[in-house]
């Protein structure tokens, strides 16, 4: 890094110091080198001891001079969120949101707990944390962990108000949120599955025919989903589609119905499958041919 240039990673370090630790580099480097909960991987210790040292050397704040209004206006909404979420412990509401998301713990179990042994009066709360994309972003409250412990919650409360809000929570490019929220979904069992199985189906084709399949992964070895994934498959606008594909054809390899089977090889021979779809679909067949 340049002496006296600051580049997007020192700007994101700026905007998370602002804050998380008060605008201070000495609380932030703390953190740090102790490893909190919050630690982002593409923050070097080096490079935040580095701005701190350009700091003292400007005698000003970087976050005025460096920081565009755009970022400086995130922080702000981030600084008011936090404000907010501590409000509570000063009037008379319940606290048990606001102690999941400002947890430090690696899991919070105590704040799960309290969570889901009210039940059914947490779930609106809990739907409002997935639902919301600010709670996705490591800027705000809860580095952007609050939603994998939502979703457990609703795993283990079991409303069935949570399965629509989870579904839709699904593709947030955040594969640790993701595997948490298709546990949850598959924790339902039954209901969830059928609601799956309509998504996965419907059409026109659209990103939650992928997500549905992506979600239905959850389920272990099951003869329905094999069977819908393969009546799907064979549609030709599926085919078109390689990487929602590969989902199903990974679902098919749990078919076991012979008369499945062929219909499964006998698209494979279809002309101009795409190639990689063709590899993964005879990885398939072959695992059949060792099992039977």
């Amino acid at each position: 890094m340049h002496h006296d240039v600051v580049d997007t990673v020192g700007m994101e370090i700026l905007m998370h110091r602002d804050v998380h630790f008060g605008g201070s580099f000495d609380v932030m480097l703390e953190y740090y080198e102790q490893e909190g909960v919050g630690v982002m991987p593409d923050f070097e210790v080096e490079e935040i001891k580095h701005l701190s040292q350009m700091e003292k050397e400007h005698q000003n704040n970087l976050s005025d001079v460096y920081l565009p209004e755009a970022a400086k206006e995130e922080v702000e909404a981030a600084k008011k969120l936090y404000q907010k979420l501590r409000e509570v412990y000063e009037g008379e509401g319940d606290t048990f949101l606001s102690d999941l998301i400002l947890s430090e713990e690696e899991y919070p179990e105590k704040e799960i707990n309290a969570l889901v042994s009210r039940g059914k009066e947490s779930v609106p709360a809990l739907i409002h944390l997935i639902t919301s994309s600010t709670f996705y972003d490591p800027l705000y409250p809860g580095y952007g962990r609050s939603p994998i412990f939502a979703a457990q919650c609703l795993g283990k409360i079991q409303d069935e108000r949570a399965i629509p809000p989870l579904f839709e929570a699904l593709g947030q490019d955040n594969f640790f949120t993701d595997e948490a929220i298709i546990q949850a979904l598959a924790s339902f069992g039954e209901i969830s599955k059928s609601f799956l199985l309509k998504r996965l189906r419907q059409e026109p084709l659209s990103k939650d025919n992928e997500y549905a399949a992506i979600a239905l992964t959850g389920f272990t070895e099951d003869d329905e989903i094999a069977r819908a994934s393969l009546d799907v498959l064979e549609r030709d606008e599926t085919l078109q589609s390689p990487l929602f594909a590969s989902y199903l054809v990974f679902a098919c390899s749990d078919i076991t119905n012979h008369s499945l089977q062929t219909r499964f090889i006998a698209l494979s021979k279809k002309e101009g499958l795409h190639k990689s779809l063709l590899e993964e679909m005879m990885v398939v067949v072959k695992n059949w041919k060792k099992t039977t």
